[in-house]
């Protein structure tokens, strides 16, 4: 039922974030006059786990097990990216050992994606960082190169990193950000 309801929040959230990108997109230019130290907040959301029956977003599919997520934040400003997430593990996968690990998953990486690319390819990706055992992890990275301005409907998908390559999507953005304070 948990993951049902994560589903839906986040088919409700992409379908939001299209129609209210202009609040999203304020100041995230970066320039100045953006009101903003950081260039600019474009995104700010929590994270949903994903689902293997769900709808590949932004062109990536989701990975082929079920995964939950407990408190959670992603944040794109017009210069940085900060992702985190706790408990991001897998449910229900039908094989009793697996369900509330990580798998074979040890590494992420977070991308975002803007103006409705459905390409698979990212405007940014951060590099990989570690996926510890209890699904915790932390992006916190300056953009490498400019994000499109304006950023029009932004999302941001948690992908697993293996391969030296991004895969599929394990979180997306979507839920309530943090343990729902907006703080």
């Amino acid at each position: 039922m948990r993951a049902q309801y994560r589903f839906v929040a986040l088919l409700a959230t992409v379908a939001l974030s299209v129609g209210a990108s202009a609040a999203f997109a304020h100041g995230g230019h970066g320039g100045e006059g953006s009101g903003d130290r950081h260039g600019g907040e474009i995104l700010r959301s929590g994270l949903v786990g994903s689902d293997p029956a769900g709808p590949t977003l932004f062109g990536v599919a989701p990975a082929g097990a079920p995964w939950t997520i407990g408190e959670s934040e992603a944040r794109v400003a017009g210069d940085r990216v900060r992702v985190r997430g706790e408990g991001l593990l897998l449910i229900n996968t039908g094989n009793p050992a697996l369900d509330g690990t990580t798998g074979t998953v040890t590494e992420v990486v977070a991308s975002v994606f803007c103006n409705d690319n459905q390409t698979g390819t990212a405007d940014f990706t951060s590099a990989p960082v570690p996926l510890d055992p209890d699904g915790d992890f932390r992006v916190d990275e300056d953009l490498t190169t400019a994000l499109p301005s304006p950023c029009l409907a932004p999302g941001v998908l948690v992908r697993i990193f293996r391969a030296g390559a991004p895969a599929a999507y394990i979180a997306a953005n979507g839920g309530m950000f943090g343990d729902g304070d907006e703080d």
